[in-house]
């Protein structure tokens, strides 16, 4: 999955990115990777192995905060994944601080490529 954030993403870090191939990654991770995460690692479990959090899920959810540097990106992220993004990220108390710090780089972000359409 990570492999489809820096072409989306990493217009946060001022590292340009063409739009076009923003929009094969995130249409990637609509047709491949979330149906994987919704239909196989979260069919049954509210985590990506059980009921109880792991660190797998900490590998997962905080990287999908990237996409919110693309706002209609991140409106069509699939409910479930957002519902999942957010159980993992609250199930985190004591890092709270960090994970807001990074959503508001990434949700404060209004250059080049924004505004794109997924």
């Amino acid at each position: 999955m990570y492999s489809c954030i820096p072409a989306i993403a990493y217009i946060v870090f001022g590292m340009p990115q063409e739009d076009s191939e923003a929009k094969k990654s995130f249409a990637k991770l609509m047709d491949e990777h979330f149906p994987i995460l919704m239909d196989e690692y979260l069919k049954d479990t509210q985590f990506c192995y059980s009921d109880k959090v792991t660190i797998a899920d900490l590998s997962i959810a905080p990287v999908l905060t990237f996409l919110k540097c693309r706002p209609k990106f991140w409106a069509k992220v699939p409910e479930k994944v957002k519902e999942y993004y957010t159980r993992v990220l609250e199930a985190f108390p004591d890092t709270k601080e960090n994970f807001d710090m990074l959503d508001g780089m990434c949700t404060g972000y209004t250059g080049e490529g924004a505004d794109c359409e997924p």
